[in-house]
């Protein structure tokens, strides 16, 4: 019997390639966060439903099925062969996802395509900003919407990341803001309070069921 040993210099170098195998889109988004991908989700759902042309086509994909410089490369040529716009929000900077930084930054400077690497953990990030194709003033506007969450901030920045991208997209109705804390009412959203006289029955739940769009256990 025949025992290979390997060690391990890196997380890139543990993980074993993988093909999400999704096909083109005019915008992908790249998160390490579920919550983040439903909220994306609800929001190009809530455009189609709604009135007007609502948003250009949408992939969405965890960076942790990208780990794996192969896995990169491959959704470079398949999924991200027709992008016109990228948005990628990613916790621990460049340093942690260093070669599906470098690999999308040259893409989309090669390709024209509006790219946006906004960092996932509050804090600034200009290493990442300068990575990005779009102006620091579309990045600071694109991460403020990401980090309210909900259906309508990610309906918003993905409109207007498909405009900084010449795609049409319409304009988006409905509050980017979600209180700390309050009430909510399935068929009305939030609400300032309860409906006097419905006699309702009260289920607490996180905010973060809100902000990722992720209503159906309440």
């Amino acid at each position: 019997m025949h025992v290979v040993f390997r060690e391990s210099r890196g997380l890139e170098e543990t993980e074993v390639p993988t093909d999400p195998g999704q096909s083109p889109a005019d915008m992908v988004v790249l998160s390490y966060s579920d919550s983040d991908l439903g909220a994306f989700a609800a929001g190009w759902h809530r455009a189609q439903d709604g009135a007007g042309d609502g948003l250009p086509s949408l992939r969405l994909c965890n960076i942790s099925a990208l780990r794996h410089p192969v896995s990169v490369d491959n959704y470079l040529d398949t999924t991200l062969a027709g992008a016109r716009a990228i948005l990628v929000r990613l916790i621990g900077g460049e340093a942690y996802w260093p070669y599906g930084v470098a690999s999308l930054q040259d893409v989309a400077r090669r390709r024209g395509i509006a790219l946006a690497l906004l960092p996932a953990d509050g804090r600034p990030d200009a290493t990442l900003e300068r990575f990005s194709t779009l102006d620091a003033a579309m990045l600071h506007r694109l991460t403020a919407l990401c980090d309210e969450g909900g259906a309508v901030a990610a309906q918003t920045a993905l409109a207007e990341l498909a405009r900084a991208a010449g795609l049409p997209a319409a304009p988006v109705t409905g509050q980017t803001t979600i209180p700390q804390w309050g009430f909510y009412d399935p068929g009305a959203g939030v609400i300032t309070n309860p409906v006097p006289g419905a006699n309702p029955v009260l289920v607490s739940f996180y905010r973060s069921y809100l902000t990722s769009a992720d209503l159906g256990p309440v």
